[in-house]
C-alpha cells in the first residue's frame, strides 16, 4: 500500500506528494539553467532566466499549496565547474525560493560544483536520494540507497530521463509512469523536465534504461507504461518493456 499520495499539477511540469500528516511538496526536475547560454544565445540573461523559474515555480506552489520544495537534480546544465551565467541565476533563484520555502536539492549529473552557487539555507541530498515514507525521490543517473533491493519501495520518483512525446506536431515533455502488476515498487514515475529550452534545443540523454541504471533493476517484463502530457490527457500507453530495455524479467 503506498502511503504517500502523489499528483501531477495539472499544465505544470510538477508533481504534488502529500504525506500521510498533510505536508505538501512540490517536486520538480531538470532545470537546466545556463543551457540558452551555452548554445550562445545573449538571451535570456542570467536575471531574466532566474526571475523566469521563479514566477513559474511559485506559481506551482500556489497551485498546490505547497510550502516546501524538492528539486531532482540538473539545476544547471554545463556539466563541469558552473559558469558565471549560472552562478548568477542560480544563486538569485535560490535566494528567492529559499525566503519562503523549505528547498531540498538532489544533484544531477550536470550539477558538479553546485554547492557555490546555492543559498545556504538549501539542503543538498546525497546521490542515495530522498526517501519520505517508502517511497524514494533521486535524480535517476545513480542508483538509490537500497539498489539492491528496489522492491523495499512502495514508489520510486526521479528526472533525468527527459521524457517526451510529439504532441501537437512538436516534441513536448511529457509524464511517464509504469505501473507495476503485483510486484514493487508499484509505481515508477519519470517527470518532464522544467525547463523551457529542453525540447526546442532537442535534448534528449538517451534510452531510459541506459540513462537511469535503476530501471535494469526492476522486473520490466511486469510493468506497463502510460504518457501523459501536461494536461493529464493520456498520449500512449502499453507494456514498458516496449519501450524499456531491461536486464530483469
Amino acid at each position: 500500500m503506498v502511503c504517500l499520495k502523489v499528483t501531477p499539477l495539472k499544465g505544470f511540469p510538477a508533481l504534488v506528494a502529500r504525506t500521510r500528516d498533510g505536508r505538501l511538496f512540490l517536486v520538480i526536475s531538470d532545470l537546466h539553467i545556463g543551457m540558452t547560454a551555452w548554445m550562445g544565445l545573449r538571451r535570456p540573461s542570467p536575471e531574466e532566466e532566474a526571475k523566469d523559474v521563479l514566477e513559474r515555480v511559485v506559481l506551482a506552489c500556489h497551485q498546490a499549496d505547497a510550502h516546501n520544495i524538492i528539486v531532482l537534480g540538473d539545476l544547471k546544465h554545463r556539466i563541469f565547474e558552473p559558469t558565471m551565467h549560472e552562478r548568477k541565476a542560480l544563486r538569485s533563484l535560490t535566494e528567492g525560493l529559499a525566503e519562503d520555502f523549505e528547498v531540498w536539492v538532489m544533484k544531477g549529473n550536470h550539477d558538479y560544483g553546485i554547492e557555490e552557487c546555492l543559498d545556504a539555507r538549501v539542503r543538498i541530498v546525497g546521490k542515495g536520494g530522498l526517501e519520505i515514507e517508502k517511497t524514494v525521490f533521486m535524480h535517476g543517473h545513480s542508483l538509490p540507497r537500497l539498489a539492491e533491493s528496489p522492491e523495499s519501495y512502495d514508489m520510486m520518483v526521479c528526472g533525468h530521463v527527459h521524457p517526451q512525446w510529439i504532441v501537437n506536431g512538436e516534441w513536448s515533455p511529457v509524464w511517464l509512469t509504469l505501473k507495476g502488476h503485483g510486484v514493487k515498487p508499484a509505481k515508477v514515475i519519470m517527470l518532464p523536465h522544467f525547463s523551457r529550452y529542453a525540447s526546442r534545443a532537442g535534448y534528449r540523454p538517451g534510452p531510459p534504461s541506459t540513462v537511469a541504471p535503476f530501471l535494469k533493476r526492476l522486473r520490466i517484463g511486469r510493468y506497463g507504461y502510460e504518457v501523459r502530457d501536461l494536461q493529464l490527457k493520456k498520449v500512449a500507453s502499453g507494456k514498458a518493456s516496449e519501450i524499456i530495455a531491461s536486464g530483469k524479467e
